[in-house]
């Protein structure tokens, strides 16, 4: 079981896809990651791609974001993010799409482009190395051009491993770590 730490659904427990690929994100580290976003929260469009458990995109709207649009390829993880939602009561502000993320930047019918952008790949695509991490690092790059102008994009790794010219690929780029893992945040300028 998983608890969003704040908002409206404060307190409240989700269920966690018994996929063995889902390693939700770690509470101190929502924390951490929510509390930079706050200001950017209020009435945002969330996408919340490689969603797992859907543990960040229900934390965004427990703290104010207008609607989410969770991409999750596992069917029984999609399944019980749909579950999630109707146990919280936000179907209505909350879409789950069971598909490949790598269609995304040219699918139409998806509403208003993203304000924030969560991107949680399988640790595997930035280890691996080669054309499976140019093409996962190419799609993170893609998604956060699409955001909004004063949108955010983040993206989830393995501590540390994103190198100087990724990171350099977006300029003004942030990391924090936490445990093993790291998070980068970009935002995108207002004009």
């Amino acid at each position: 079981m998983l608890r969003i730490t704040a908002g409206e659904f404060r307190g409240r427990r989700l269920k966690v896809p018994k996929v063995e690929a889902t390693r939700p994100l770690v509470e101190r580290a929502r924390e951490g990651l929510f509390n930079h976003l706050q200001e950017l929260l209020d009435d945002a469009v969330v996408w919340d791609v490689y969603a797992g458990s859907g543990i960040l995109g229900f934390e965004a709207l427990s703290r104010g974001a207008k609607s989410v649009l969770a991409v999750e390829y596992s069917r029984p993880a999609a399944l019980q993010i749909e579950e999630n939602a109707d146990l919280l009561g936000t179907k209505e502000t909350h879409r789950c799409l069971c598909g490949d993320a790598y269609r995304l930047p040219t699918m139409k019918g998806l509403g208003p482009p993203p304000d924030l952008v969560f991107f949680d790949p399988p640790y595997d695509d930035f280890r691996k190395g080669g054309n499976q991490r140019l093409k996962v690092w190419r799609l993170f790059l893609d998604l956060a051009e699409m955001t909004t102008p004063g949108g955010c994009a983040v993206v989830h790794t393995p501590r540390g491993i994103l190198v100087d010219g990724e990171v350099c690929a977006l300029p003004g780029m942030e990391r924090r770590d936490y445990s093993n893992t790291s998070l980068y945040w970009w935002h995108k300028p207002k004009s």
